[in-house]
């Protein structure tokens, strides 16, 4: 396995092995001349068209995996340009496994989404095959489900309770913090981060630092934090990968949002975010605030308020999403509650719930924290505001079962 580019310039988004989408991202040999594409999986022609760059000036091709066999695959690109040829390929073993793969998988053959397409991820490919799948938290037998499970010991009494709450609210607060020494090692991290200026960061700034976790091993070790991953594994009923993770040092001051559309997953109700307190929060240091059962209201989309992809200004964004999502709040009449973390407390929400960094009035107040996002295996994941396609961590999570 690997890749096996012969004169095309190809980076790809994944190596060895996949699962969910792959993409291409193809350097055109000469700017602005008209090229066609030919896209091949095992030999046999699947796409072929006139290749479109994006703005980076890269023709983006994407694989949608789940309509392969699981087991190896060759992919191969050609490109014709001015009378001129160029190929690559590259072999991966593909990995869709588990109960929600074969969902997923079902669902793209029934609406026949195709193995491959060029251009931006975008949840209208999904919207006629998401139309017949409603996760089982967002059913309107959530509860009677609830009970069951606790019938048969699938999930312990306590566990049901949470799930009752998470349900009701979007939101759950799970009963054991973050061991203290996890969260020193990672305050620790964050102070190295800090001096190191990690990703150009300047104290006191708003930003995050992202994807720490490939570089700071106390980071990673909160991305992959087993009683975590044991509970959203019982909200998705599979396994849970994690997919990103963002580190602030203060408070966001970010509108209210909902993640869906920036960590999109295929079905709606596979992914979920987690915020992890590195210290008490104080008032006034911008601190996170909820708003209770609005994961009842309606998704946004890009396609739905036709909202260009981001890629770079937002603008357009701000205009068009983030109004409506000020718009469903408005109509909803429902109220946004601080929420006040004691230090290595968790909090588990809902992709769809409405949250938001509130203003920072004491700018002089750190609000340390671990933000990540977390997928069903077997899902696909991308970002809707962008069209990239997302990330879900291969392996398993040690003791997460």
């Amino acid at each position: 396995m690997g890749i096996f580019s012969n004169d095309l310039m190809v980076e790809w988004t994944c190596y060895e092995r996949v699962s969910g989408l792959l993409r291409a991202l193809i350097a055109l040999p000469q700017a602005g001349v008209p090229a066609t594409l030919r896209v091949t999986v095992d030999g046999a022609e699947i796409h072929a068209a006139p290749a479109v760059p994006k703005s980076d000036g890269r023709v983006h091709v994407n694989f949608h995996t789940h309509l392969l066999a699981d087991g190896e695959h060759t992919f191969g690109l050609q490109l014709t340009q001015g009378g001129r040829r160029w190929t690559a390929r590259a072999r991966y073993r593909v990995c869709n496994d588990g109960g929600v793969a074969g969902q997923v998988r079902a669902a793209l053959r029934a609406h026949g989404v195709p193995l491959v397409f060029q251009g931006d991820c975008d949840a209208s490919h999904y919207a006629a095959a998401q139309a017949g799948l409603v996760h089982w938290v967002d059913a309107p037998d959530a509860e009677a489900r609830i009970a069951a499970k606790a019938a048969d010991g699938t999930v312990t009494a306590n566990e049901a309770e949470l799930l009752r709450r998470f349900v009701r609210d979007g939101f759950v607060i799970l009963d054991a913090p973050l061991p203290e020494p996890m969260v020193e090692r990672a305050n620790a991290a964050l102070d190295q981060a800090i001096a190191q200026g990690y990703q150009g960061y300047r104290y006191g700034d708003s930003t995050r630092l992202e994807q720490m976790h490939v570089h700071f091993p106390a980071i990673r070790d909160i991305w992959l934090y087993p009683p975590v991953h044991r509970f959203l594994s019982l909200v998705f009923e599979a396994p849970s990968r994690p997919c990103q993770s963002l580190v602030y040092v203060f408070g966001s001051q970010q509108d209210a949002h909902q993640d869906t559309i920036h960590l999109t997953p295929f079905p709606a109700g596979m992914m979920c975010g987690v915020w992890i307190a590195l210290e008490d929060v104080r008032p006034g240091s911008g601190e996170l605030v909820v708003y209770p059962g609005s994961h009842r209201l309606p998704r946004v989309y890009m396609h739905q308020v036709g909202c260009a992809k981001v890629e770079g200004d937002w603008s357009e964004f701000g205009a068009k999403v983030v109004g409506r999502w000020a718009g469903l709040l408005r109509e909803s009449g429902i109220e946004p509650v601080p929420y006040l973390a004691r230090r290595g407390q968790i909090l588990v929400w809902h992709e769809n719930l409405m949250h938001a960094g509130s203003v920072r009035r004491d700018p002089s107040l750190s609000r340390r924290s671990v933000v990540t996002h977390n997928f069903a295996e077997g899902a696909i994941a991308y970002y809707d505001s962008s069209g990239d396609v997302g990330y879900i961590h291969p392996e398993p999570v040690p003791g997460a079962g």
